[in-house]
């Protein structure tokens, strides 16, 4: 008998690119770049798994591109004007041409806003929130981040990358200009228009200056992040969930070009929960699994809508009142697939666990997975700017933990 293929084993187009599976990889920040934003020999080894582990297309994490404002010390950094840098970038594509030219590989840009950490970098603000401030910035800056954002997509596509993703989620720069508490009187606040307008111009100026429509441009989303006047609520001091701009948003960078969506929820700068559902609030799960289906539901059929939120799942056994075999990740994706919810999954704290997931299930070795345990070992090294990757089932990162928490 072979091995039946499912849902998340059949191929998709993305835009006019083809993934062979219904896997992504998330754009994980790991901040295990070198002090100056070069791929280190821990960012080369977690790329080279990832590469090899026969996903779909694998989403690089979160790249600054400006050692000014960053969250992590060390945080992958592209900066086109750098040669060293841009010759770091070109070799690590080429080779992921030659060893892996089957998989989809696409690079999140971020600007990371608040979220700076200011005992290394710059922290700007669009609206000072409480508990984080720093400096105000003004249109003029914004102007020079998306320049910034173009040239580095430019320089993407030339080197063979395969597209971009557009950060508009938990709490970063694209994300606090979308909020509703971003209310000041000035271009990129107020209104609704407003406040998409940096998304917006972002995109189409992307879109314009990479006219090959094999270039992928997406978008990763918080649908909501849970706190007053967030992305995703009903007003500037509203606790309200109301995905209504969210979806706007999407249909909105839809419109302009983009062609895929991961759905995310969550503010990094408030918590983890959201964003990384654990064994405390296995409920999140179907909250992530909805905000997906609210997406694919209001977007085009061609338009691709990536789930996340999803490493709970695990073999199943997570969700109170479901049988593990009917709630496990590829039960329940198999069956959102199939019925239309969402179009792909995408692998966050999972593919840390195991980065071989997708080609262990196309083989059908399930029983060779690593599950995550959702532990968020790995969240606690990032959280202490050390690099991260598994402490559970990689003894590397294991280590790096023991060493860091033992202090």
């Amino acid at each position: 008998m072979g091995i039946a293929i499912t849902p998340l084993k059949r191929p998709i187009h993305i835009g006019k690119r083809l993934a062979k599976n219904r896997f992504v990889i998330q754009p994980m920040e790991c901040g295990d770049a070198n002090l100056r934003g070069g791929f280190s020999e821990d960012s080369l080894r977690r790329y080279e798994k990832l590469l090899h582990g026969g996903a779909g297309m694998v989403v690089m994490e979160s790249v600054t591109l400006q050692l000014e404002s960053r969250a992590r010390k060390t945080q992958l950094l592209l900066d086109v004007n750098d040669p060293d840098n841009r010759d770091q970038w070109e070799r690590f594509v080429s080779q992921k041409r030659m060893r892996a030219p089957d998989t989809l590989l696409v690079v999140q840009l971020n600007h990371s806003g608040e979220l700076s950490d200011e005992s290394f970098s710059r922290r700007v603000c669009v609206k000072p929130l409480p508990g984080f401030g720093g400096t105000l910035i003004d249109a003029d800056y914004i102007e020079q981040t998306i320049a910034s954002y173009v040239e580095a997509s430019h320089f993407l596509a030339q080197i063979g990358v395969d597209g971009v993703d557009l950060k508009f989620c938990h709490g970063y720069l694209g994300s606090q200009l979308l909020r509703p508490f971003n209310d000041r009187c000035w271009k990129y606040g107020g209104s609704f228009e407003n406040r998409a307008r940096f998304a917006y111009e972002l995109c189409e100026k992307v879109r314009r200056a990479i006219p090959d429509e094999k270039f992928l441009i997406g978008a990763k989303v918080s649908v909501y992040d849970e706190m007053p006047g967030g992305q995703g609520h009903a007003g500037p001091n509203s606790l309200i969930i109301d995905p209504e701009e969210s979806i706007r948003l999407c249909k909105g960078l839809e419109a302009r070009g983009a062609s895929f969506f991961i759905e995310s929820l969550g503010n990094a700068g408030l918590g983890w929960q959201l964003m990384c559902p654990d064994h405390s609030c296995p409920g999140i799960v179907s909250q992530h699994m909805t905000a997906a289906k609210l997406l694919r539901q209001a977007l085009r059929p061609e338009t691709t809508v990536i789930c996340g939120g999803l490493s709970l799942l695990g073999k199943g056994g997570a969700l109170p009142g479901m049988a593990a075999e009917k709630s496990s990740l590829f039960a329940l994706s198999n069956s959102a697939i199939e019925q239309g919810d969402f179009d792909m999954i995408a692998l966050g704290r999972q593919s840390f666990a195991d980065p071989a997931l997708p080609a262990k299930y196309a083989a059908g070795k399930e029983l060779d997975i690593h599950w995550c345990t959702c532990c968020n070992r790995c969240g606690t090294l990032l959280g202490r700017q050390a690099h991260a990757g598994c402490a559970v089932y990689d003894p590397y990162y294991r280590t790096v933990y023991h060493d860091l928490t033992t202090k």
